[in-house]
């Protein structure tokens, strides 16, 4: 980062509003990108205006980047009201860039009131996502293993919506009976669980459902999501991170 960030940062602060920051993680493959521009007509229809932060992969060979994933959102690229920034891993681990939620705070600043990140794809212990996002998304797909893929630590505990993409492939129905049986095996002492819902990317089957879960789960106003208690515990160290870091947290709330 060049000198002076800091100071850009905390000027910012005061304009940053109270933007809802929506993480959308999953496997390679999953269809996070047609689905983020999906998500992005629907919230822009809801009268929102939405920031993308893309993230894609770094080649550890050459330290360059496709950034593939602004291609796939071309329907939304020149709409209205909706700013992607494509960013690069720049070799982190994780799913994000160590900048990603620095540009989280740029967009809110600019009147982005939902800012939506798109991890790079994911594996099971990359979870860095639920350090930027109030709420986490996470995308399966039909095909990418058995059962005991859904049982496996990770990944599967972050998640405040369950989304099964590709919804018209086989193997569907099977995946969210998988999910729910281990929602079943793990729910805490009050049986909340995540909703679990279908989507397909490419016809925009259940994508206004999965908007709506997502406007009613963890709205700091009501604090209706079953992990608001998470939730806010999860800003607490957003803070304390911010504070050793010298910059105002994106979430005073």
């Amino acid at each position: 980062r060049e000198a002076g960030w800091q100071d850009a940062m905390k000027a910012l602060f005061p304009h940053a509003g109270s933007a809802r920051v929506i993480g959308i993680t999953g496997p390679p493959g999953a269809g996070k990108s047609s689905l983020t521009s999906c998500i992005t007509s629907s919230l822009v229809a809801r009268g929102h205006r939405v920031g993308i932060i893309a993230v894609d992969p770094t080649s550890p060979f050459s330290g360059g980047a496709l950034l593939g994933d602004r291609l796939r959102m071309h329907a939304v690229a020149t709409t209205p009201g909706v700013f992607i920034r494509s960013m690069a891993t720049r070799g982190t681990l994780g799913g994000l860039c160590q900048g990603a939620r620095d540009v989280a705070r740029i967009l809110a600043a600019a009147g982005h009131d939902i800012i939506l990140i798109e991890t790079v794809g994911v594996g099971q212990d990359e979870i860095e996502v639920v350090k930027a996002a109030d709420l986490v998304v996470v995308v399966c797909v039909p095909g990418q293993g058995d059962s005991v893929q859904t049982l496996k630590a990770g990944i599967m505990e972050i998640a405040d919506l369950f989304v099964v993409n590709k919804a018209d492939r086989d193997g569907a129905d099977a995946l969210v009976a998988d999910i729910r049986s281990m929602q079943a095996l793990t729910a805490g002492e009050r049986g909340e669980t995540a909703p679990v819902l279908e989507t397909c990317a490419l016809t925009g089957h259940g994508v206004d459902a999965l908007v709506e879960a997502a406007e009613r789960c963890g709205v700091p106003a009501t604090r209706r999501c079953f992990r608001s208690a998470k939730i806010r515990q999860r800003r607490l160290r957003w803070r304390s991170a911010d504070s050793r870091r010298g910059v105002e947290p994106l979430d005073q709330r």
